[in-house]
């Protein structure tokens, strides 16, 4: 039995495979004499295929985790030698395949994958990146766990600071919660606790450009620039930020507001950015985006020039955007 455990979401795709060897160990093997863990790049294939082999020890089954295999397996043939060898244990051996470094887009042309579906011995159980709906069910788990009571606008505004990463997501989940105690959580009490992304603070600097709040922008950049982060940094993240909102506003201007989904797939974002994005995207006019664009690439520009300095850069960036 095979099965594979992939996908963008590694949190998800770890605890799977964690559930799995719980359950493993309850049913058939308390000891975990029959489980092995191996890694491709630090385990001999060798080693890894005996093991495949190896009958159960005074046990109905065995298992074995192969973490990476997928991932490394770029030729036929080789793939077509694994995949003969890992079905070919029936029932006997589970073989568990984690790669989380294999999309659910790759797993379709995924060489080992195509191989071992033909054997037809095969499970799969992908975890890409969360939706909406989607992290608001993890985030009800978790809640469910902890017994906690958590209102929907502090579950939304977790899961908009942790940016698309359930790792973040449960770290800020757990910190949030170990500070409210016994008490019910709010939004405030997450605001307080976990830290916006970097991506959100640019949004704050653009909303403030977009206001005409020149010394709220200006005082934004120079806590980033306290912070550690260089301007040359800063610049390229706001250029990016500000052609993402040309790209979502064309692309919503065609298709329509309700093509988040879509927007995500085709230019490669996470779902989460989209759906916080578009909605800012389409309060700027096309023409004042483009004109933000020119004036992040002129304090590029002036920086690589070293004709002014860094905080005075950002200034005059600051003063070029309100402008337009």
């Amino acid at each position: 039995m095979v099965l594979t455990i992939y996908g963008e979401d590694s949190y998800r795709a770890k605890q799977k495979v964690e559930e799995m060897v719980a359950r493993f160990k309850e049913k058939y093997d308390p000891s975990a004499m029959n489980m092995d863990r191996f890694s491709i790049g630090e385990h001999e294939v060798g080693e890894i295929m005996s093991a495949v082999g190896a009958p159960p020890f005074l046990a109905e089954r065995r298992m074995v985790i192969i973490v990476g295999l997928a991932l490394s397996i770029t030729k036929k043939a080789d793939a077509e030698l694994w995949a003969k060898r890992l079905a070919g244990r029936g029932e006997e051996t589970i073989v568990i395949l984690l790669d989380t470094g294999v999309t659910k887009e790759r797993a379709t042309k995924n060489k080992l994958y195509l191989a071992l579906k033909e054997t037809g011995d095969l499970h799969m159980f992908p975890f890409g990146e969360m939706t909406s709906s989607e992290a608001q069910g993890f985030v009800g788990s978790l809640i469910v766990a902890r017994s906690q009571a958590w209102p929907s606008n502090a579950v939304q505004e977790l899961i908009v600071r942790a940016d698309g990463d359930t790792w973040r997501l449960v770290n800020a989940f757990n910190k949030v919660s170990a500070a409210a105690g016994t008490s019910a959580v709010t939004k405030a009490l997450v605001e307080q606790y976990v830290e916006p992304t970097f991506n959100d603070k640019l949004f704050a600097f653009l909303d403030a450009v977009r206001e005409g709040k020149q010394q709220q922008a200006v005082q934004l950049l120079s806590n980033e620039l306290s912070r550690g982060t260089a301007a040359g940094q800063l610049l390229m993240m706001l250029e990016r930020e500000v052609q993402l909102l040309v790209e979502l506003r064309a692309f919503a201007m065609v298709h329509g507001r309700g093509s988040e989904r879509d927007a995500a797939r085709v230019l490669g974002l996470h779902p989460f950015i989209v759906k916080k994005t578009l909605s800012r995207a389409m309060q700027v006019e096309a023409d004042d985006l483009k004109m933000m664009v020119d004036a992040v690439m002129k304090a590029e520009l002036r920086l690589k020039r070293e004709s002014m300095g860094d905080v005075d850069v950002l200034k005059q960036l600051v003063i070029d955007l309100v402008v337009t």
